[in-house]
C-alpha cells in the first residue's frame, strides 16, 4: 500500500562534524535523508518507509569497516555505546542489546547498515563507483544483529563518488527500507551513530566514531500567527513537542522582504532570537501575543512584510521552519480590490497588466521594480481610471517598462489613495531577454548553494523534483503552488523537473552550483 509523502518527511539537510581520533580520520559534514512516497503501514504503531540517503565522508585512508546505526531519539541507548567527549581509545561497537535482532524490534535501532572493504576500492575523481557489492551482510561484532541489506531491502543500491581530487567521498544509497515503530507520518527525531575501523581482526574494534547525530522530522511542530486587528501588530509562536525526550530549542523570528522566499541569511530581517526553551514531553509552549519590534509593528512597508520562524535544538542538527505567513498588516487597508496582476516580457519590453474590481478614493499606481538585489525603484506611475477615484466595475490597466536587465527582475504595484495612504501588490518576476519558459531559476549559477524557483503561472499546481548529474532524485515536492527556495546544494550540475498536475505538461530547468 502506498500513501502520499507527508510534508514533514521532505528532504532535510544536516551538517555534522566530529573530533578526529588518534587512530583514524573521519568527518561527516553532510547528510540528506529523503523519505519517498513508498509508505506502508504495518500496524497502528509501525510504519515502513523507503529511504534515499546521501552523505559525505572526509577521510584520507578509507575504511575496511564502516557502519551506521539509527534510533528514534527516545530509544537511543543509555548509556551510549560510544563516549565522544574526548580522544578515547578504540572500543567495541554495539551489540544486539542496543541494536536488536530484527529490523523492527521495538526499543532498538531501526536501521543498521554498513560497508566492508571500501579501502580496497579505487575511486577516480568525480566518477560514481557502484559499491552495492560492498554492503555488509553480517555484522562482524555480533552476528545476531540483522543488518539492512539488499536481501531484505529489495532494490537497495549504493554508489560512492570522490569529489575531485579531495579526500571527500559522497555516498548515495537508494531504496533503503526501514521500519519505524511509530504510526506513519508521526513527527520524530532520529539519532545516528557512525563508526569506522581499518582493523584486520575478525572482530574489529571501532577506531573512530561519531555519537548521536540528530535529525528532526517535524518535532516540535511549529505554529506561527500574525495578528493585524489593531496597532501595534503582533505575532504568536506555538511549539508542540512529541515523544518522551525533552527538547532544548531556540526559535528565530524573521521578516520576509515581500518576495515570499525564506532567506534567513540573505535579504530577510532577523527580528528576534529566543533564549533556550525547554519543551517538556507533551506540553505545548506558546509565546502569547507579542508586539512586533520596531517599525515592523505599525509602519509601512515593513508592517506589510511576511513572517516566518526557524527552530534549532540541542537534540538535532537540522533547522525546522514554517512557511512565510504573508498576511500584510496595513495601518489603513486601502479600499482597492486587485483581481489580477501579471508581468510578461516581449524582447526588451516588460508589459505589466492589472485589473481592479473595486476602487474607492483611489489616486493611482506607482510601478516599482527590483533588479537582482539592487532594491526597489519607482519606474512609472498610472493614474486611476475611476471617476473621482471610485468605481465598482472592473478597470484594466497596463504599463510597458523598457528592461534589458540580465537575470531576474521583480515588479510590484504601490497603490496610492487620495489621502496619500498606500498599499503594495503581490510581486511578479520576469526573466532576462532571451530566457524562455514559465519558470525562473535564480541565481544561476549559484555560488552559495541556494537557488530560487519562481513560477510565473500562479494558478497551477505542480510536482517538482531535483536531480543530480547522475539522474538521482535528491529532493521532491508535491502539490506546489508557491515559489520554492532550495538550500544546501553542493557544487555540481542539477536538473529541476516541473510537472503541471492538471495538464501533465513538463518543464525542465538546468542549474549550476559553483564551489563556495
Amino acid at each position: 500500500m502506498k500513501k502520499l509523502l507527508l510534508s514533514l518527511f521532505l528532504l532535510n539537510g544536516i551538517f555534522y562534524s566530529a573530533t578526529l581520533r588518534a587512530q583514524c580520520d573521519l568527518a561527516f559534514p553532510n547528510l540528506a535523508r529523503a523519505f519517498s512516497a513508498d509508505i506502508t503501514p504495518l500496524g497502528p504503531d509501525k510504519c515502513q518507509y523507503t529511504v534515499n540517503v546521501e552523505f559525505e565522508i572526509v577521510t584520507n585512508s578509507g575504511f575496511k569497516h564502516l557502519y551506521f546505526h539509527s534510533w528514534l531519539a527516545d530509544d537511543y541507548p543509555s548509556p551510549a555505546i560510544f563516549d565522544c567527549t574526548g580522544n578515547t581509545p578504540a572500543v567495541d561497537p554495539g551489540t544486539r542489546l542496543q541494536l536488536g535482532t530484527a529490523v523492527d524490534e521495538p526499543g532498538k535501532s531501526f536501521n543498521d547498515f554498513g560497508f566492508e572493504g571500501l579501502n580496497d576500492v579505487t575511486f577516480p575523481a568525480d566518477v560514481a563507483v557502484d559499491v552495492t557489492a560492498n554492503i555488509s551482510t553480517s555484522y562482524p561484532h555480533d552476528p545476531g544483529v540483522v543488518l539492512t541489506m539488499p536481501s531484505n531491502s529489495p532494490g537497495m543500491t549504493a554508489t560512492i563518488t570522490r569529489l575531485g581530487n579531495s579526500d571527500t567521498l559522497r555516498f548515495s544509497i537508494t531504496n533503503l527500507r526501514v521500519v519505524v515503530n511509530t504510526p506513519c507520518g508521526t513527527p520524530v527525531i532520529i539519532k545516528t551513530d557512525i563508526w569506522g575501523s581499518n582493523s584486520n581482526a575478525p572482530d574489529p574494534k571501532a577506531q573512530c566514531y561519531i555519537c548521536g547525530t540528530g535529525q528532526s522530522f517535524g518535532n516540535p511542530q511549529i505554529a506561527l500567527q500574525k495578528v493585524c486587528t489593531a496597532e501595534p501588530f503582533r505575532y504568536q509562536v506555538t511549539l508542540t513537542p512529541s515523544g518522551a525526550t525533552p527538547l532544548h530549542v531556540v526559535y528565530r523570528l524573521y521578516a520576509d522582504d515581500l518576495d515570499g522566499v525564506r532567506e534567513p541569511n540573505g535579504d530577510d530581517s532577523l527580528l528576534f532570537v529566543s533564549d533556550t526553551i525547554v519543551l517538556s514531553p507533551g506540553t505545548p509552549f506558546t509565546t502569547g501575543l507579542i508586539d512586533l519590534p520596531g517599525d515592523f509593528c505599525c509602519v509601512e512597508p515593513l508592517s506589510l512584510w511576511g513572517l516566518f520562524v526557524e527552530v534549532t535544538a540541542r537534540e538535532f542538527g537540522n533547522v525546522l521552519a514554517t512557511p512565510v505567513i504573508e498576511e500584510a498588516c496595513a495601518a489603513d487597508v486601502l479600499p482597492v480590490s486587485l483581481r489580477s496582476f501579471t508581468a510578461s516580457r516581449n524582447n526588451s519590453t516588460v508589459l505589466l497588466r492589472w485589473e481592479t474590481v473595486i476602487e474607492e478614493n483611489s489616486r493611482g499606481f506607482y510601478i516599482e521594480r527590483n533588479i537582482g538585489h539592487g532594491g526597489w525603484q519607482s519606474v512609472g506611475y498610472v493614474s486611476t481610471k475611476a471617476i473621482n477615484g471610485s468605481s465598482h466595475s472592473p478597470l484594466n490597466y497596463e504599463f510597458p517598462d523598457i528592461n534589458n536587465a540580465k537575470g531576474v527582475t521583480q515588479y510590484r504595484l504601490r497603490q496610492i489613495d487620495i489621502d496619500g495612504k498606500h498599499a503594495y501588490s503581490p510581486i511578479r518576476s520576469v526573466r532576462a531577454t532571451g530566457q524562455k519558459g514559465k519558470t525562473i531559476v535564480y541565481p544561476n549559477p549559484s555560488t552559495d548553494g541556494k537557488v530560487n524557483v519562481v513560477f510565473n503561472d500562479i494558478n497551477s499546481v505542480r510536482d517538482v523534483s531535483l536531480s543530480d548529474l547522475n539522474g538521482r532524485v535528491i529532493k521532491h515536492w508535491k502539490g506546489v503552488v508557491n515559489n520554492i527556495q532550495i538550500d544546501n546544494l553542493t557544487a555540481g550540475f542539477y536538473t529541476i523537473r516541473i510537472i503541471d498536475t492538471e495538464t501533465g505538461e513538463q518543464t525542465v530547468e538546468k542549474v549550476v552550483v559553483k564551489k563556495r
